[in-house]
């Protein structure tokens, strides 16, 4: 199984936090599904999260990678490096990074090819402002993200989607499940249909997603696992959110 449930955890984290969030994680996860579970730390906490968690199998990932494989770009990080950190995985295109550093679709497509180009498996987020959610825009809106970051991007080994509701994100809002789905039904049709060559592994479900809501969400069938911002900065809680998932799919 593909990565499944992935921990962001932002600008948040140190030596102690990561030594803690191991211990409760592992005290309350009740399976052997490590493989599914990917953690994308601070790119400076990579090393040592990887030798906390021990011989378990859970992936490390990115939250970001530079368009350049290298060069003069002061305070960037590529995509080989992470690859060389030992991570399998990196978070493109983030709203966070859109807004706060203006990351264009194009851009985004440019780190895509970087992350195939060095076997990294790019979780791919996309997602609209409450103003379009509200003006019934949100699948034309997705479609055109989807396209524009694509069209450069030449076959992809493999891609995961994130879909993250710009107006979810830590808001503790969540859209109905049930709408979700229909959005996650619109985007593999969408790069099925249109990049028949792209390895769409699956689609994530990002935004306020925690342990209360964790059953409503993966019930749906078109809901393939999770992306976790701030849930996921408490260990006990992200096993819990663990536990219902894989209770419902195992």
């Amino acid at each position: 199984m593909s990565l499944r449930l992935v921990a962001n955890w932002k600008l948040n984290g140190s030596r102690e936090f990561n030594n803690k969030w191991v211990d409760e994680f592992l005290k309350n996860f009740n399976s052997q599904n490590f493989p599914s579970i990917g953690i994308a730390p601070t790119s400076i906490y990579i090393d040592h999260l990887q030798v906390a968690l021990g011989d378990h199998a859970i992936k490390i990932g990115s939250q970001n990678i530079d368009i350049e494989e290298a060069g003069a770009r002061t305070g960037e990080i590529s995509a080989s490096m992470i690859k060389d950190s030992g991570c399998t995985f990196c978070i493109i295109g983030h709203s966070e990074r859109r807004m706060l550093f203006y990351e264009t679709n194009q851009q985004i497509g440019q780190k895509l090819i970087q992350a195939n180009n060095n076997s990294l498996t790019p979780i791919l987020c996309i997602g609209e402002s409450e103003e379009e959610n509200q003006h019934n825009i949100t699948f034309n809106v997705l479609e055109t993200q989807i396209i524009e970051v694509l069209n450069d991007v030449p076959d992809l080994h493999s891609l995961i989607i994130a879909y993250e509701p710009v107006w979810a994100i830590g808001s503790g809002k969540t859209p109905n499940p049930e709408e979700i789905n229909s959005v996650h039904e619109m985007i593999k049709d969408v790069v099925q249909s249109r990049f028949p060559k792209i390895g769409l592994e699956s689609v994530l479900y990002g935004g306020s997603v925690n342990f209360k809501n964790a059953s409503s969400l993966f019930k749906q069938q078109a809901i393939d696992g999770a992306l976790i911002g701030g849930a996921s900065l408490d260990g006990r809680e992200f096993a819990l959110i663990a536990n219902v998932f894989n209770e419902l799919r195992e």
